[in-house]
């Protein structure tokens, strides 16, 4: 199993469950819970609190290490580390990395989003920003799910729970900036969650540069395409992913956006003991959104086709549950499209729904315990513990 991520811990998960010998290998060594990393890096929970350690999976052996290459004719991976790895069966879930689509500058001074590193990162600098006592600003690049919920944690946390815990700290010191080459944020939502996305930013003076792309970045601004320079103190990259994908041999083939093609079954097109799944796998005849619950179902669903294989029967077609879209735009304020029907709620009845669905994603009944308390102290008090530290 190559790749700790919604796919690959899953599919772990259930194949030991069912004791199915398993080997994970991931470079970072636990799961992140993605979804949650905003929080993280805004001091609204701990970052503890949304890392899975892959070793604490039962039943599963979990190697620190990064996936090299794939033999698929020998069935072997390859790590960076030296080792090569036989298997019977063999599942590529690497996900993604960030792509910054060859923007100026940005390598050096932008702060992207993807992983607990990350959130640290953007915490620790916003940290440094709020204590220089100066007026700051901050840059979103992208106005997806990630770019949306940073910037609303941002107002959430600097607007209202930073005064509250420091009360020398003044709101107006601080300018937030959302800038997408899109009409509106959350393009990948419904029109009704778009409106309201928008309603909600707008009315907390978040400055919205649509239709808009940036062409350069340095340490302390950032410039559009159509000439326009804002000051950034910290630029945060949303703005787009590539796959992270060893090197597969023979050769499997690519979509546009460098995928592997898939069977139905999620198998590599082709081969009968090797799946791919997650944000490095493609499926020309069911396109399917790069999501965590896409990943999640496949991980399941791989582990249920491996047992039919082991039991002489063909793999079944993979067939996603589209359990709806949502996004968290600001506290009290989130907006969810409910299945293929997108019939959308907004405000505080969505805010709940995400709340309780992401406390039943997280994977371990501690994190999930960690997690509630934490949003808990913050309804409660208007503060965050974690701004403390």
């Amino acid at each position: 199993m190559g790749g700790g991520g919604f796919g690959g811990y899953y599919a772990a998960h259930e194949l030991a469950r069912h004791k199915v010998d398993v080997t994970l290998v991931d470079r970072d060594g636990y799961q992140t819970f993605q979804p949650m990393l905003y929080q993280a890096a805004t001091g609204i929970t701990a970052i503890s609190d949304i890392e899975y350690p892959l070793t604490d999976i039962p039943k599963v052996e979990a190697i620190k290490d990064t996936v090299t290459s794939v033999d698929l004719a020998n069935s072997t991976v390859t790590l960076a580390g030296g080792a090569t790895l036989e298997a019977d069966y063999i599942v590529v879930a690497t996900g993604a990395t960030v792509n910054f689509f060859g923007t100026t500058g940005a390598a050096e001074f932008a702060f992207p989003l993807y992983t607990s590193d990350d959130a640290s990162r953007i915490g620790q600098r916003g940290k440094e920003l709020v204590e220089s006592g100066k007026n700051f600003a901050v840059a979103v690049i992208g106005a997806g799910a990630t770019g949306v919920e940073i910037s609303g944690a941002i107002i959430d946390t600097l607007y209202d729970l930073y005064p509250r815990t420091f009360p020398d700290f003044k709101r107006e010191s601080v300018t937030v900036h959302i800038i997408d080459r899109g009409a509106a944020p959350l393009a990948h939502m419904s029109e009704s969650s778009q409106k309201y996305a928008t309603e909600v930013l707008t009315k907390a003076e978040v400055n919205l540069h649509l239709g808009r792309g940036v062409t350069e970045m340095k340490s302390d601004s950032v410039t559009l395409d159509d000439g326009t320079v804002l000051a950034a103190d910290v630029t945060i990259w949303a703005g787009g992913l590539t796959v992270h994908l060893p090197s597969i041999e023979p050769a499997p083939e690519l979509d546009s956006h460098g995928r592997v093609i898939i069977e139905p079954d999620l198998r590599i097109a082709g081969k009968n003991n090797a799946y791919c799944i997650g944000d490095v796998s493609a499926d020309r005849e069911n396109p399917l959104p790069q999501l965590g619950s896409v990943a999640k179902q496949q991980g399941i669903a791989v582990a249920h086709a491996i047992r039919r294989q082991l039991k002489g029967d063909e793999p079944k077609p993979f067939k996603y549950e589209d359990m709806g879209t949502m996004a968290m735009i600001r506290h009290n304020a989130a907006t969810v499209d409910i299945g293929s029907s997108t019939h959308t709620v907004n405000g505080p009845v969505a805010f709940t729904m995400w709340l309780g669905l992401h406390a039943y994603l997280l994977p371990g009944e501690e994190h999930r315990v960690q997690a509630v308390r934490s949003w808990a102290y913050e309804l409660m008090t208007g503060k965050s513990k974690y701004l403390l530290k």
